[in-house]
């Protein structure tokens, strides 16, 4: 579960990452390929194969990671493709911390990607 969040740095079970994060199978690592504020097809792929119950997609603390169309339309085709459908959010990371610690705390796989800025 995140712990705390600050601009720059996250606190995960006691543990500190500064910079961008992401959660596989509700473990934490370091994520070091945002470029440009912009999310990329690959920047999720992998997190998807993992087959999570909850998807999260943090935009930033001020909601300013751009999330493009071809993103959304590759979670969509995912989906559609593997008869897959984990619950998905595209949030602020404030918001999308709660979602990420509650599906935890009710025993659910959770992937998502983090930027500890934007």
């Amino acid at each position: 579960m995140i712990d705390e969040y600050t601009y720059g740095c996250f606190k995960v079970e006691g543990k500190q990452f500064l910079g961008d994060l992401k959660i596989q199978s509700n473990r934490p690592r370091y994520w070091q390929d945002l470029e440009e504020k912009k999310l990329k097809v690959s920047h999720i792929s992998e997190l998807l194969n993992e087959n999570p119950d909850v998807f999260v997609i943090g935009t930033g603390a001020g909601g300013l990671l751009k999330v493009g169309a071809e993103v959304e339309e590759y979670i969509l085709s995912w989906k559609l493709n593997t008869g897959m459908n984990p619950m998905s959010y595209i949030e602020k990371n404030v918001k999308a911390i709660k979602i990420i610690n509650e599906a935890i705390k009710n025993g659910k796989n959770v992937c998502a990607v983090l930027p500890s800025g934007c």
